[in-house]
């Protein structure tokens, strides 16, 4: 008996793998949804495989589903990293697909934490007569979809900070210029990270400066709303920024800007985000966050300068950095990748860990986390 429920185990772990392959596809496109994906197996073949695709769409069960003829899934088995929903949205419940089916067995990876489901979805399965198993592979399942979860528990994104810096750590010479301290892989990788990102965000002087698009260009993929902190309303109703991308422009200032220049913007398809401002002067990043998550943002990526890296990093407001590093030095007289810290001891340094590490041509590119 053990051998044989240790390969039922290994089979299972194996199938989920696949679903969680298929919630990947929807890297950047699901928002305010989960990442979800699905595979149906019968006779320990697959028959069949779908994920949530964008917003509003089908959900990864239905998608499967779809593809199979009538009677088909009837004693299979259905693997998918989230807890199927059981309750009416944009589509019907994905339960009462699963029921009408005639699937004998459903896999998940973990229970979703909507109110509106949050194990009800397992129950009415099983109260159908459906054997349900799980969760299983709960760790790489929670990581897909770590945005949902930090969205259903604090109702903010998921914050990442990713910058490309010399070995030396400065993300730009004394003048300014940054083009370019990483190689053309690291590029890719870095609009890669934007397909993947709801929004992107960056400082007034960074816009200013560089008078960045923001878009995709160098991978597919659809390009991010972009955000940019602007105290005083100083970005240009001519930035590049309005003439490509059809993605939205977000600008948060202080209440009650320019009503001139607010109309200019305006009318170039921008939305000003007025947010109060902190006892030092800046914007309140968490207010900023709280009004992205509602607007359905659930993967925030900050992109400089050094002074915004270090506010979000001064508050404790991010969840993971992505640095860059190239094999070149800049010197001291460069621009730093952080602004002051306010930190006096090493011991009073921020914790890291490092969860992965990947080569880009000559550039090496670190995943972090803050330590607990």
């Amino acid at each position: 008996m053990g051998f044989f429920r240790e390969r039922r185990v290994d089979q299972d772990s194996r199938f989920m793998q696949m679903a969680l392959k298929e919630a990947e596809r929807g890297f950047g496109t699901t928002s305010p949804n989960p990442r979800v994906g699905a595979v149906i197996v019968s006779d320990d073949r697959v028959i069949s495989r779908g994920h949530h695709r964008t917003f509003g769409d089908l959900h990864a069960e239905a998608e499967s589903l779809r593809h199979l003829p009538a009677g088909r899934a009837a004693g299979a088995t259905l693997y998918v990293n989230l807890e199927p929903c059981c309750h009416y949205g944009k589509t019907p419940p994905c339960t009462s697909v699963i029921i009408q089916s005639g699937i004998r067995r459903v896999v998940y990876g973990i229970r979703d934490p909507n109110p509106q489901v949050d194990g009800k979805g397992l129950r009415h399965l099983s109260e159908a007569g459906i054997e349900v198993h799980g969760p299983l592979l709960k760790e790489k399942a929670r990581e897909i979809n770590r945005g949902y979860l930090k969205f259903r528990r604090f109702g903010r994104p998921w914050v990442t900070l990713k910058w490309a810096q010399s070995l030396d750590g400065r993300i730009a010479a004394s003048t300014g210029d940054a083009r370019w301290i990483s190689c053309p892989e690291s590029l890719k990788l870095a609009h890669r990270l934007r397909a993947e990102h709801d929004a992107v965000l960056i400082g007034i002087n960074t816009a200013l400066t560089d008078n960045p698009l923001l878009t995709v260009r160098h991978t597919r993929g659809h390009n991010p709303c972009r955000v940019i902190l602007d105290s005083n309303l100083r970005f240009s109703p001519n930035a590049a920024m309005f003439e490509e991308g059809s993605a939205p422009i977000l600008i948060a200032t202080r209440p009650y800007p320019p009503a001139e220049k607010a109309k200019h913007l305006g009318a170039r398809g921008a939305e000003l985000i007025w947010l109060p401002a902190c006892e030092n002067g800046t914007l309140d990043l968490g207010v900023l966050l709280d009004e992205l998550g509602q607007r359905g943002i659930l993967y925030l990526m900050v992109e400089g300068g050094s002074r915004v890296l270090a506010s979000f990093i001064n508050q404790s407001l991010f969840d993971e950095i992505i640095l860059v590093m190239a094999p070149i030095l800049i010197g001291g007289d460069g621009i730093p990748s952080t602004g002051a810290l306010g930190i006096n001891k090493v011991t009073q340094s921020v914790k890291l860990e490092v969860k992965r590490r990947k080569r880009y041509g000559q550039d090496y590119a670190l995943w972090l986390r803050p330590t607990l």
